[in-house]
This record gives C-alpha cells, structure tokens and sequence, in this order.
C-alpha cells in the first residue's frame, strides 16, 4: 500500500484533534470555575499517589545478615546500605518540588539519618585508615544530603547531587574492600564510634524533648531511627568480625527501631493523655549504649 493512500486518514485525525483541543479551550475558558478546581485536583492527586510509590521507610533487620569474607564487614554494609538507599529506592531529601516526593517528610530524615550516621562512623575510623580510596570515600560522605543540581549558597552554581557523590563513595569502599585484611584495632575503634553516636543521638532527644513546642517530632524521631538503623548494622557487623557479644545492645535497638506511632508525639513528660515518643528511643538509645558498655569486655580477636 503506497503512503498516499493515508494522506487523508492522517488528515482527518489532524482535524479532529485540532477540534477536540479547540473544544477543551472553550470550555475551560466558559467554565473557569470548573478549571480552577479540577487544576488544583489534578496537582493534589500528582503530589499523592506519586508519593505514596515512592514512600519507604526500610528498618529490615535482616539486611545483609552475612559474614564478608575478604575485608570488613561493616564496609560491605555500608556499600550496600548506600545503594539501597540512592538506587534500590528514590533517594528523597534532596528533591525539589517538581517531584511528588518532595512532599514527603517522614522517609528525607529517616534518610538523612542513615546518611549521617553512616558519615560520622566512617569519618570516625578513618585516622585509623590510610588508605587513599577510604581517605577520599569519607570525604564525600561528608557531602551534604540536600544537594540536587544547584548549590545552597546564594549563587546557585551548578554542584554534583547528593547521590552522585555518594555513589562515587560507594565504588572507593568497595575499592578498599577488596584489597584489606581486617585489623581488630579498627574494629575497636569502630564500636567506640558507635557508642559515640549512640551518645550523640541521645543529647540530641534530650534537647528535642526539652524544647518539644520548637521541633517537628515526627522529624526528629525518623531521623534519629536512620541513625540508630546504621548504629544496629554495623555493630552487628563488628559482631561478625570479632568475637563480641553484643546480643543485648541489638536486642534493644530492635525495639528501638521497631516503634511506628501512628502520629509522632512529643507530649510534656507525666502527661497521661499525650505520649512522648522521642523519650522512648532515647530511653532505648541510652539503654543500648549502656549494654555495649558492659559487653565491651568481651575477647577483641578477629576471625
């Protein structure tokens, strides 16, 4: 069949649209108040259902369960957790509003507390590590979480995102990986960091709990759950490495982690009517860091 032959098929189908979209102007223009409404409707539902797929809040306590054989095992985690977090899901507080993920709030800090923990316990080993492809992953660890296309100073320059660097972090700790052996020195140094940023996430309940008309508590507590989610993997993973038990401080941050208040609290502490969530996970942040006090004792050989 020759392509002539179509010329007035794909004419006709021109003229059509040509009317329909005709059409649809005329009417939104004769029933603005219609347009006003249906616009803002489609804008909400956009910012909904988008969000709602993207939405993840991911504690699995089984992620990479695992004893890694060549180098440490706290390095496969993180370079797992990191790819997790930037490619396996949608990587959200960095997103600016032309994305429905923009709107969510809960998943950015529980990210942004992954992100902050896995920074400071990496940067933490590293006067211990001298080796140039860890030196330069905690480096852009350290990169801010926040960071899309444009930079956050008022000139607006054009910057690498968030993921990109952390994705660049990724491959030099799996770089480093593969050519180590494991150092029980680092390991101790490792489960100090730990206990550091137990300590650290602590202070920062207490603060928030003080302060509780000050604070968005829903944020507060995502992002101190991202925080205690690394501090749990990678204790386990100092755990695999070494002869330690930490069987009691795990248990607790368990608990920790498995609370999911349906609306996130910070009520006045002895309220009976208004519960404070934060006051729990510092109670459990507190009670682990303790437990990891009392098992540190334990044999420091590494398998």
């Amino acid at each position: 069949m020759q392509v002539k032959s179509f010329i007035p098929y794909i004419k006709m189908l021109k003229d059509a649209g040509k009317k329909y979209t005709l059409s649809v102007f005329r009417y939104l223009r004769k029933s603005w108040k219609s347009a006003a409404i249906i616009g803002p409707l489609l804008l909400l539902l956009y910012y909904f259902i988008g969000s709602m797929f993207v939405n993840n809040i991911d504690k699995n306590l089984q992620f990479y369960s695992r004893k890694q054989e060549k180098g440490y095992t706290f390095i496969a985690v993180t370079a797992d957790l990191i790819k997790r977090e930037i490619d396996d899901h949608m990587f959200t507080p960095n997103l600016p509003f032309i994305f429905p993920a923009s709107v969510l709030d809960n998943m950015p800090s529980f990210q942004k507390g992954i992100f902050q923990s896995l920074s400071y316990l990496i940067h933490f080993v590293s006067p211990d590590i001298t080796s140039k492809e860890f030196q330069k992953a905690d480096t852009l660890l350290q990169y801010p979480s926040n960071v899309w296309l444009f930079s956050k100073t008022k000139d607006f320059k054009i910057e690498p995102s968030s993921p990109a660097q952390y994705r660049k972090a990724r491959r030099f700790l799996i770089k480093f990986n593969e050519n180590t052996n494991k150092n029980a020195f680092v390991l101790q140094t490792l489960l100090s960091g730990i206990k550091q940023d137990l300590t650290q996430i602590d202070f920062l309940l207490q603060k928030s709990i003080e302060n509780e008309k000050k604070n968005r508590a829903d944020d507060i507590f995502y992002m101190v759950q991202g925080r205690l989610y690394v501090d749990y993997l990678l204790l386990r993973a100092v755990r695999t490495d070494m002869v330690f038990d930490c069987t009691e401080a795990l248990r607790i941050l368990e608990k920790a982690l498995q609370l999911e208040p349906i609306v996130v609290q910070n009520g006045k502490i002895g309220n009976s009517f208004r519960p404070n969530h934060l006051l729990e996970l510092a109670y459990y942040t507190l009670k682990s860091n303790l437990a990891i006090n009392i098992e540190e004792k334990g044999e420091e050989n590494v398998d």
